[in-house]
């Protein structure tokens, strides 16, 4: 895609000629050095780069990029992680992802499966060699180049020799190609866990399905870690292999040098194999622009700096190198929230662990969807999803999602609510949002959260009466407009009650904004996302990784819309809508899409 306004024309003497993609981490440029040759750029974000540990991070992907050389990875040429703005330059590698041809060629068989197999264990060999373990293999890290595949993106990568910045309690990778020793234990990954990740990345390459794949990112990690893969239409001799390479055990799989063998054994002929499952793993982003795009996109958290809002987080947002981190972590038992100082008063409860979605149903990914949660009307021809209040009926035939109001009061519901569960400031007052003149309810202890969740009850069993497939529960972010009072870990206990009931009556769960929590979103139970402005302030890539490209955006400018077509249409279900939501025919009323 072309340069946007505001970008640079060089970076490090590189001239910078198109644009790749961006992501929450930053923004991937082609760039070409006087003597012609061409580079893939990466520019973090310049709200990283007064941030210490994000610094310390981006080193280490220098680092590992380095290290790492072979005929199927992309090379580092330049670096330079102590600029002003921290940028890294790799040799630029012409070709779709893996991601991207499954999806529109449909699976690979005979020749192009072996190359790709064969390449990709020559690819791990050289990260291993030097003592990597990439831990994000997926098909779209693998960019498909003529003369075979290139592996990409070391943002996570991890020294077996140093000492892992990874956060005890984050899992950092991509959940359908993550290894079991990911979940359980994040810091002692091995080379095994590559080899799992590649065993499950050949069967989808061979048919176009994940061997793991629940209906959210918490039943994918439940079935990596305790459920024998899904094999069918892989024909022998991968399907063997597969089964050794998706061992639960990692001693029990083959290492690479067997493994070449074992693949070597591939037809050669491009007779198509048994009749594949179409599950195809969604294209990346920019389409066939994809090239260097998930390099940028697999950046974590990215920043946000708008007004205080529940449509903008008020908040700059955490920098982290690593994949937005789904913080699965004993997923038999329910996983752990992550703990925040309670305020004083608050009472030490265990919060239930959600109720395992078997029987929910996530919304149809990437269609023409509308957003009505200030006033329904009839939706426009070809819209597949639709957001209403809970006050509204949904639409016959449509996916629908339930809007409530679940951590702050409607101005003229606020009487409603019990004198105490309202947020009160030292002199008493209620505190408000004053953006949108709502009470902001006290969830500071256990047992005023359970009964403010007793009242959301009544209003979700209302959505599930009505017809509604899910809910959106909105206002999860007030935490962050009001950090004297509230804390992450009081939004995160309230929003597990909401789940486990919406769950009990077979509603799937948006998680709305507040992308500072993406990490603990498969510990809360969290479907899928509907995310406000996501592409103007560039967090679409956090939550798409997070949320397996399950994310509803709605933008509410010219420019945020021309940015979210720009690189996600092809991806994400993408909306612009006014800002109040009104209904159409309302003085102000927009809706547009791509």
């Amino acid at each position: 895609m072309p340069l946007s306004p505001g970008d640079p024309e060089s970076i490090g003497g590189y001239t910078l000629v198109d644009r790749l993609g961006s992501g929450g981490m930053g923004v991937v440029y082609l760039g070409r050095s006087d003597s012609g040759r061409q580079v893939a750029v990466k520019l973090v974000h310049p709200a990283y780069a007064l941030d210490e540990e994000f610094r310390t991070r981006f080193r280490q992907e220098v680092a590992a990029a380095r290290r790492v050389s072979g005929a199927f990875t992309a090379p580092v040429v330049d670096a330079d992680p102590d600029a002003p703005q921290p940028w890294m330059a790799t040799l630029y590698v012409p070709g779709r992802t893996l991601a991207d041809v499954v999806a529109r060629d449909g699976p690979l068989s005979g020749t192009a499966l072996r190359v790709l197999a064969l390449g990709l264990v020559e690819a791990l060999r050289d990260i291993h060699r030097v003592g990597m373990v990439h831990r994000d293999l997926k098909p779209s890290n693998v960019l498909m180049a003529e003369d075979g595949p290139r592996v990409i993106d070391f943002g996570i990568s991890y020294a077996v020799d140093n000492e892992a910045l990874t956060m005890t309690g984050r899992l950092i990778g991509t959940p359908p190609f993550m290894s079991p020793e990911q979940f359980a234990a994040p810091r002692e990954v091995t080379g095994a866990s590559d080899v799992f990740s590649l065993g499950s990345l050949l069967v989808y390459a061979a048919t176009g399905s994940r061997p793991f794949d629940g209906s959210s990112p918490y039943l994918t990690g439940y079935q990596v870690m305790y459920e024998p893969p899904a094999l069918d239409g892989v024909a022998p001799p991968l399907r063997g292999i597969a089964e050794r390479c998706l061992d639960k055990d990692p001693a029990a799989r083959p290492e690479l040098g067997e493994l070449r063998e074992l693949l070597r054994a591939l037809p050669e002929s491009d007779a198509p194999a048994a009749a594949p499952a179409a599950v195809p793993d969604p294209p990346g982003p920019a389409g066939s622009a994809a090239t260097h795009h998930q390099v940028a996109r697999a950046g974590g958290e990215g920043g946000r700096a708008g007004r205080a809002s529940r449509r903008r987080v008020l908040v700059a947002l955490g920098a982290a190198l690593a994949v937005a981190g789904l913080g699965i972590a004993a997923v038999r038992a329910g996983s752990a929230m992550e703990s925040a100082s309670p305020s004083p008063g608050e009472q030490a409860s265990a919060s239930p662990a959600p109720a395992a979605p078997a029987s929910v149903t996530l919304p149809p990914e990437h269609v023409p969807w509308d957003y009505q949660i200030g006033g329904a009307y009839p939706p426009a021809a070809g819209v597949r999803v639709v957001s209403r209040s809970h006050e509204d009926a949904p639409v016959p035939g449509l996916y629908n999602i339930c809007h409530i109001n679940a951590f702050q009061a409607e101005s003229d519901e606020e009487s409603d609510w019990d004198a105490d569960l309202l947020l009160r400031d030292t002199g008493g007052k209620v505190v408000h949002d004053t953006d949108w003149d709502e009470a902001v309810l006290d969830i500071r202890t256990a047992a005023r959260r359970e009964r403010v969740a007793a009242r959301l009850d009544t209003w979700i069993d209302g959505c599930a009466a009505k017809g509604y497939q899910a809910l959106e529960p909105d206002n999860y972010d007030s935490f962050t407009r009001f950090p004297s009072y509230l804390k992450a870990a009081q939004a995160e206990a309230l929003m597990k009650l909401v789940v486990a009931h919406a769950h009990a009556k077979g509603l799937a769960v948006a998680q709305k904004n507040t992308a500072e929590l993406v990490p603990d979103r498969a510990s809360i139970g969290l479907d899928f996302a509907i995310a406000e402005e996501c592409a103007e302030y560039d967090e679409c890539g956090t939550f798409a990784d997070a949320f397996d490209d399950h994310v509803l955006v709605v933008e509410y400018t010219k420019r945020g819309l021309a940015t979210a077509c720009a690189g996600w249409s092809r991806t994400l279900s993408v909306v612009r809508r006014d800002e109040e939501v009104v209904p159409e025919g309302a003085d102000g009323f927009v809706r547009e899409t791509c």
